[in-house]
C-alpha cells in the first residue's frame, strides 16, 4: 500500500493555501461582523435525520458514519440544516431576528472534491422585502471587500418556478425540472412530451437575463402574467438592489429542496462562487411542535473563490524577522530567552531558533532563503552579535 496516497476527494493545504484561505475567511468574517452577524459552531457530525431535513437533502449526497450505537450519522453537506436544528427551539425566547454566521468544511458523497469549505450567515426569523434585501446587498458587499469584478448575482424565486412547474402534467414535472436545473436546452427539446408543454418549458427556460426584459417577457405569457404579486415583489426587490450585475433568472432552481422563495448563484466564469435563498419551512421541521419561522441566508463556495482571486490573494507566506543563533549547545538557555524577549517586545517580532550546520555561510544561506532579515548570533561567552541583511553592505 503507498502510505502517500490521499484520500480521493480531499486534498492537503500548504502554509501559503492556508494564507490565501484565512484571508477570504477573514474578509468574509469581518464583513459579517459589520453587518451584525455573530459567529455560531455546529458539529462536523450529525444524525441523518438532521441532515436529510425531512428528504429535502438527498440522503445519498451524504457520507454516513458507522456509528456505535447503531444510529444513522453523517458528515454535513451543508450548514443550513445544522443551524436550523440549533435554533429551531431557541428562537421562542430570543430576540428576532438572529443574524448568525460560521466558517467550517462541509462533506459531500460526490466525485472529485468530497470535503470542500463554506462561509456563510443565516438570517433566522425575519422575512419580506428588507430581510432578502438585506441578503443580497451583504452578498455585493462581500463581493465588494474581496475586491472581485465581473460577477454576476442570478436571482430567482424557488415558489415562482414551482408555481409554473405546477401548470405541467404531473408525469412531465420531473424531466422539466431536471433539465432547468441544469439549464440544458438540448435535453428539453429532445424530451418525450407533448409539443405544446415542449413549448411552455421552453418558455421558462427563456425567463433569464436582464431583469427588464425578463419582466417584459412575463407580462407578454398569459401563463405567467396571472403571477402578478410575485413579479412585483421580485421587481421591487432588484430595485432595491439596484446592481447592474444582477442576472434575473426565473428558471433557476437550487440542489437543495428546501428552499421556498428566492434563491440565488453569485457566478464568475464558469465557477459558482455563492449560493443561497430563502427557507421559511425548514426550521419546523426540528421543532418540538413543528413551529417554523421564516429565514434566508447564504453560503460562500471557499474553494471556487480560490481559484477565482488570482493575484488578489496574498502571495507568500509570512517571514520571521529575526533569527537566533546559538553557537554553542551551552547558550541554548540564552538564546531562547532572547528570542523571547523579541517576541514579547514593543514591538512582537516573528522570531526562529536557528538549527543546523552552524558554519557561517549556511546560516547566512538559510536567513536568505527564508527572506529573514536580522541575524543575533549568541556567541560563546554570552555576548550578542546582530547582522541585518536588509542593509545595503550588510554590516554587522
Amino acid at each position: 500500500m503507498d502510505k502517500r496516497v490521499v484520500a480521493t476527494g480531499v486534498r492537503d493545504l500548504l502554509p501559503l493555501d492556508v494564507v490565501q484561505k484565512r484571508w477570504i475567511e477573514q474578509n468574509l468574517q469581518t464583513t459579517f461582523q459589520q453587518w451584525g452577524y455573530q459567529c455560531v459552531i455546529t458539529p462536523t457530525l450529525e444524525s441523518m435525520e438532521v441532515l436529510s431535513a425531512g428528504g429535502m437533502v438527498k440522503p445519498e449526497s451524504v457520507i454516513q458514519i458507522r456509528s456505535g450505537d447503531y444510529k444513522a450519522v453523517g458528515l454535513r453537506p451543508e450548514m443550513t440544516a445544522s443551524i436550523a436544528r440549533a435554533y429551531s427551539s431557541r428562537l421562542e425566547v430570543e430576540t428576532l431576528p438572529q443574524r448568525l454566521y460560521y466558517l467550517g468544511n462541509v462533506f459531500r458523497n460526490v466525485p472529485g472534491q468530497k470535503e470542500t469549505y463554506q462561509a456563510g450567515v443565516e438570517l433566522l426569523g425575519a422575512e419580506g422585502l428588507a430581510a432578502d434585501g438585506e441578503i443580497l446587498l451583504l452578498v455585493r458587499d462581500c463581493l465588494q471587500r474581496l475586491e472581485i469584478q465581473d460577477y454576476d448575482i442570478i436571482v430567482g424565486d424557488e415558489s415562482f418556478t414551482n408555481t409554473l412547474l405546477q401548470s405541467f402534467s404531473y408525469k412531465f414535472r420531473a424531466p422539466i425540472r431536471k433539465c432547468l436545473a441544469a439549464l440544458d436546452r438540448v435535453a428539453l427539446e429532445q424530451l418525450d412530451i407533448p409539443g405544446e408543454t415542449k413549448a411552455q418549458a421552453l418558455e421558462l427556460l427563456e425567463l433569464r437575463g436582464k431583469p427588464s426584459v425578463v419582466f417584459a417577457k412575463c407580462h407578454a405569457l398569459p401563463w405567467v402574467a396571472n403571477l402578478r404579486d410575485k413579479l412585483d415583489y421580485l421587481k421591487n426587490l432588484v430595485e432595491l438592489v439596484g446592481d447592474d450585475r444582477l442576472v434575473l433568472d426565473l428558471s433557476l432552481i437550487q440542489d437543495f429542496d428546501y428552499y421556498t422563495g428566492i434563491v440565488f448563484e453569485v457566478v464568475k466564469g464558469n465557477l459558482v462562487i455563492s449560493q443561497g435563498g430563502r427557507y421559511d419551512q425548514l426550521l419546523g421541521l426540528y421543532h418540538p411542535q413543528g413551529k417554523s419561522y421564516p429565514s434566508v441566508g447564504f453560503s460562500w463556495n471557499i474553494e471556487a473563490l480560490h481559484k477565482s482571486l488570482g493575484a488578489v490573494l496574498p502571495q507568500r507566506t509570512p517571514t520571521s524577522d529575526w533569527l537566533v543563533v546559538p553557537l554553542s549547545e551551552a547558550v541554548l538557555p540564552q538564546a531562547f530567552a532572547y528570542a523571547d524577549r523579541l517576541r514579547k517586545g514593543t514591538l512582537p517580532q516573528r522570531v526562529e531558533i536557528y538549527i543546523g550546520d552552524l558554519g557561517e555561510e549556511a546560516v547566512m544561506t538559510y536567513a536568505r532563503s527564508k527572506e529573514i532579515t536580522h541575524i543575533a548570533w549568541l556567541q560563546l561567552d554570552g555576548t550578542v552579535t546582530e547582522t541585518n541583511l536588509a542593509s545595503s553592505n550588510g554590516e554587522e
